[in-house]
């Protein structure tokens, strides 16, 4: 852990004496408005270390007691079954040109518990993301494996140590696919959470998010272990579970700018649908379910031309409840959390380079104007293409 923050403190201060000697005055930045500065001209690389926390939460609401098979021990309500990552600590980097982004991370070798009490975890994370006219198009996936649950002691009585329940079986895997779109055009979620723009000034705006996710739980015992399970439920010998969702969100976004200094976030509530299916002991089934969402996001850095330092939080909940949310005898909820650290620099991309960006992007924004207007859409003869 030391050597990565020593590592990440000498990437500063390179990156801060390269932003300081390294400028010229050929660079060109081209004004979007009087609050927003593209930079279509420079290619951004970037290194970033995150903390990425999923936490997987069950309950299938047990009755308060019950008597286990010996009929000698009395076993109290568990709290809810609470599984982590043994390692969440990710390293990563970012390219980006044009409207394109790229950003890939795996964990580090640090863990955050001993590996030889409890277990060790796999995490990888990659993500695609990119503007079409006014939209904010995302595509993430990730992969947990190797979960633990510290405190089996609460519903093992008999369970006198501390030691963990080590759920090296449980594999997740999720793909998440967003489409975000801003109504006032001073705020600039390229530059607030993407660093491919520059804020100039204060604002803020609304925005609404349209969101799919597919979410597949597998573990190869029961997600429930014996002495937390309730023995009457239906659902409690669980073995994979798999969500699809569609979710519409509405909510507002501001960002705080004073000298290359800023502060910005994101803030929205909406609810959508849900497909579930599920594997048991005795057969698989499916159930349809309406689900509330939150979106919630932060960023607060310096960002200028050439360097961008920034700290993020972001935070996702999944919620999947059976046999539907108002009649709940089984509850999942994955519950995601990142604080991240992201350090990069601009260069210039040259003018062949620019020039094939700018191309690459008009040609994109013509082929969905084509698909949107039925065949009517024509490739723009700008030389910059239209990104807002």
């Amino acid at each position: 852990m030391q050597q990565i923050l020593k590592t990440l403190l000498f990437y500063l201060f390179w990156l801060s004496t390269s932003s300081t000697f390294g400028q010229s005055t050929m660079d060109s930045l081209h004004q979007n408005n009087s609050h927003v500065r593209d930079i279509m001209d420079k290619v951004s690389l970037s290194a970033y270390f995150s903390n990425s926390k999923l936490n997987l939460i069950f309950n299938n609401y047990p009755p308060k007691s019950w008597w286990d098979n010996d009929g000698l021990t009395r076993r109290n309500r568990p709290n809810d079954i609470v599984y982590r990552p043994n390692n969440s600590y990710l390293v990563g980097l970012g390219f980006s040109f044009g409207n394109l982004g790229v950003r890939a991370s795996v964990q580090t070798p640090y863990s955050q518990y001993d590996e030889s009490i409890y277990g060790k975890s796999s995490v990888f994370r990659l993500r695609v993301d990119g503007f079409v006219k006014k939209w904010y198009l995302d595509a993430e996936y990730y992969r947990y494996s190797g979960f633990l649950d510290s405190t089996p002691q609460y519903y093992d009585s008999l369970q006198t140590s501390p030691a963990p329940l080590i759920r090296d079986d449980i594999i997740t895997r999720s793909i998440n696919l967003h489409g975000v779109r801003f109504n006032n055009k001073k705020f600039s979620y390229k530059a607030i959470f993407k660093q491919k723009e520059i804020q100039l000034r204060s604002a803020f705006t609304t925005y609404y998010k349209f969101r799919f996710r597919s979410e597949n739980y597998n573990a190869l015992e029961p997600f429930l272990p014996p002495l937390a399970r309730n023995p009457d439920s239906t659902y409690g010998t669980m073995t994979k579970l798999r969500m699809f969702d569609l979710t519409a969100i509405g909510g507002v976004a501001g960002v705080l700018v004073y000298k290359g200094f800023y502060v910005g976030g994101m803030l929205g509530i909406g609810a959508g649908g849900q497909y579930q299916t599920f594997t048991l002991q005795d057969g698989s089934d499916g159930h349809y379910s309406f689900l509330p969402a939150l979106d919630f996001k932060a960023s607060g850095g310096y960002n200028t031309e050439r360097l961008f330092i920034t700290m993020q939080i972001n935070s996702e909940i999944s919620y999947s409840a059976l046999p539907n949310t108002f009649n709940q005898e089984f509850l999942a909820i994955s519950y995601f959390t990142s604080f991240e650290i992201n350090c990069g620099y601009r260069f210039n991309m040259g003018p062949n380079l620019h020039k094939a960006v700018l191309w690459a992007n008009d040609v994109i924004n013509s082929t969905i104007n084509t698909v949107l207007t039925g065949g009517k859409g024509t490739h723009s003869k700008r030389n910059r293409p239209n990104e807002e």
